[in-house]
């Protein structure tokens, strides 16, 4: 939201296709964001990894956060896991930024190691590696130089980022302290299990334990692998789970009962967590 004259007015939002450098080549998309200001959201099918040709100043949202000041170092990535969703409001845009997206196969034909294992920490941003900033350094000349680059040049920088990226993020996580005592962790999930059918917020949850948020935050992510809110999402999933299986409830009110808003979504979150809807699951 801006304010004009006194009253809010909703900011615009659009896609990747807001880029007019984009394309495909074996595996790799990609496109090409210029050095002006902009308004993003999206919705990932597949990992991105965005290479950062300069320092972006921006408000910006990753699923469950609040919208909060972020800058995205330039001469870094930021790995944006799929079926993520990230909004950005950009301000100030200094070179501007490539944003790669891998496929399955691409991800398995060029390495052992695959993006899978990070996925469930959610988007990572600044990831600092000596070669990473060199991969910047040759993309921001060449773009300069020439406007654009061409497919084959584009598939093998996106290659590089992406091992570079995997580099980054690994030895991000074996660095990183948990920042949680087990007797925290114990009461946080103590907490969630006695709200499920209450509105849960990351608030709620540091306050529970006294403890900052951000301190919450980073330590479910360390502990778990997953972000307060994908916590609480696969606890209501287990809890619906073991409902559906074990009582006959009516699928309405287990809904209800773990939190969700309603049947439909209780459908959806199975159908995308297990594969499964609440009736197959009741059924087996």
């Amino acid at each position: 939201m801006v304010a004009v004259i006194g009253r809010a007015v909703p900011v615009r939002f659009d896609g990747l296709e807001q880029f007019p450098i984009r394309a495909s080549y074996r595996g790799v998309e990609y496109c090409i964001a210029e050095s002006k200001p902009y308004t993003l959201e999206f919705a990932n099918d597949h990992d991105v990894i965005c290479l950062l040709l300069g320092d972006i100043v921006s408000r910006t949202r990753f699923e469950d956060d609040r919208e909060k000041p972020l800058i995205f170092r330039g001469e870094t990535t930021a790995f944006h896991p799929r079926h993520g969703n990230v909004r950005v409001a950009a301000s100030s845009v200094r070179h501007g930024f490539i944003a790669f997206s891998y496929s399955e196969e691409f991800q398995a034909a060029i390495s052992d190691r695959s993006l899978r294992e990070f996925r469930e920490a959610g988007s990572t941003n600044n990831i600092h590696q000596e070669s990473i900033r060199h991969l910047a350094r040759y993309a921001r000349d060449k773009i300069m130089a020439r406007g654009a680059l061409d497919p084959l040049e584009v598939q093998y920088l996106g290659g590089m980022v992406y091992l570079e990226t995997i580099n980054g993020l690994a030895s991000a996580r074996t660095s990183a302290p948990h920042g949680l005592s087990d007797a925290s962790f114990r009461r946080i999930v103590e907490f969630i299990d006695s709200e499920l059918e209450n509105d849960i917020s990351c608030e709620g949850l540091a306050k529970a334990v006294d403890l900052p948020l951000r301190v919450v935050f980073d330590g479910m992510k360390a502990r778990t692998g997953m972000s307060p809110y994908q916590f609480v999402i696969s606890r209501r999933v287990e809890r619906a789970r073991t409902l559906l299986e074990g009582s006959d409830l009516p699928i309405t009110e287990v809904a209800l009962l773990c939190g969700f808003a309603s049947q439909q979504h209780l459908t959806a979150t199975l159908s995308k967590k297990l594969g499964r809807t609440p009736s197959r699951i009741r059924r087996h």
